[in-house]
């Protein structure tokens, strides 16, 4: 699975035309995994540096002495099997151009992201999942197969398209995640799953956030096909009538969801809740609607990560911290995001203190004028990375410096 690195830098220079010559902030495109393989053989032999873009939703570090090697030219639907639940797409697509023309077939992949310019590779890239993990899995669950291009020029088509297609080590996973460190993403085949039949959701106002989540978590444990479970300060803002609200989001058969809505309204009569109102908009573009505002100059936008069986207690111990942020809970994953002029060390503190994580999603243009860091830990795994990093990009030419490796 990790062979030795003897045939490191197996493409020749020669073959490569413009991306030798391409400089520090310049562009290039390469539109197969052919070229991308001539380009990154080209650009690692000369020495250079090279930040891999997608949309550039997830981008925090400025350009500086890296040539940018951008996906847009990898885009499409390669190939599409509904009838064996499986597409494949190049990286450069937007998520909500490829949702739009799977749509037509009522066919979906379960992501969603807040930003529209992002990209299929770039949401595999960083495995940024939403609130629908819970009823459809995360990224890494959705990854069949991809094609990976190493910085020495080596393509890898890892995976098949079929639910269970090793029996080994699932090589693929190794890129989910990653951000662009050990290779670049030129497609990735995603499992399809069809339209719900049926999607629904309550709000509930909330007298106090400690109510809330008691209630949440009441519902949490008795739900079966809900796709997002979380509580939002100041939700008038985004849908809800009430400042602070409870969002319920049901969704698959028709007879599923009637079924546990009837449930959700059983439960929250006898938690003594107020009679709960539908929305028009689901959870996840609730939450998609929260982390997509414009950010205020002097704001960060964060996200906490604990085990999800502790994320109510977590929040409530750092409760002081977060009096004057805006909060989304979402309590079927273990993530909380806040918004606001946090004090950020303190926060991460108290998430590494729970044996969790506070990384930053988005910043103002006045903190990142003075500079931050947005993962502000070293993992335990640091060691374990830096060699993985150091096997699969030898040189050290691909997106340096994102994980400060």
């Amino acid at each position: 699975v990790f062979p030795p690195n003897a045939d490191a830098m197996i493409c020749v220079p020669p073959l490569v035309h413009a991306a030798p010559m391409a400089v520090a902030g310049e562009e290039v495109a390469p539109s197969s995994a052919e070229e991308v393989s001539e380009v990154l053989c080209g650009l690692a032999a000369a020495g250079k540096h090279i930040r891999v873009i997608g949309g550039g939703s997830k981008s925090f570090r400025p350009v500086t002495d890296e040539v940018i090697l951008s996906t847009r030219g990898l885009n499409g639907i390669l190939e599409c099997a509904p009838d064996d639940l499986y597409v494949r797409v190049g990286a450069g697509t937007r998520l909500d151009t490829l949702e739009e023309k799977l749509g037509a077939l009522g066919m979906w992949v379960p992501l969603v992201s807040p930003w529209s310019e992002a990209t299929v590779g770039g949401v595999v890239s960083t495995a940024f999942n939403g609130p629908l993990r819970m009823r459809y899995g995360g990224v890494r669950d959705l990854v069949l197969a991809m094609t990976v291009v190493l910085g020495d020029g080596r393509v890898l088509n890892l995976g098949r398209p079929v639910m269970k297609n090793v029996a080994g080590y699932d090589l693929q996973k190794l890129f989910i995640g990653s951000y662009g460190t050990l290779g670049v993403i030129t497609d990735v085949t995603f499992k399809l799953s069809p339209n719900p039949r049926k999607v629904q959701t309550l709000s509930v106002p909330i007298p106090t956030f400690s109510e809330g989540l008691a209630w949440g978590e009441a519902l949490l444990h008795a739900s079966l096909v809900a796709s997002s479970v979380m509580l939002l300060r100041g939700g008038s803002q985004w849908g809800g009538e009430h400042a602070d609200v409870l969002v319920y989001t049901a969704e698959g058969q028709s007879e599923d969801v009637e079924t546990e809505m009837k449930l959700v309204a059983e439960h929250l009569q006898d938690l003594g809740a107020p009679e709960p109102t539908a929305l028009p908009d689901t959870g996840n573009a609730l939450w998609a609607k929260w982390l997509g505002r414009t950010v205020a100059p002097e704001d960060f936008v964060i996200r906490v990560g604990v085990a999800p069986g502790t994320v109510i207690e977590w929040v409530q111990q750092a409760a002081p911290l977060l009096s004057r942020s805006e909060l989304l809970v979402d309590l079927g994953n273990g993530q909380v995001f806040a918004r606001g002029q946090l004090e950020l060390e303190r926060v991460r503190q108290r998430a590494l203190a729970a044996g969790g994580y506070c990384v930053v999603i988005r910043a103002g243009t006045r903190v990142s004028s003075v500079g931050f860091d947005p993962w502000g830990y070293v993992s335990e795994a640091d060691d374990l990375l830096r060699r993985i990093k150091a096997h699969w990009d030898p040189t050290g030419c691909l997106n340096p410096g994102v994980w400060t490796l």
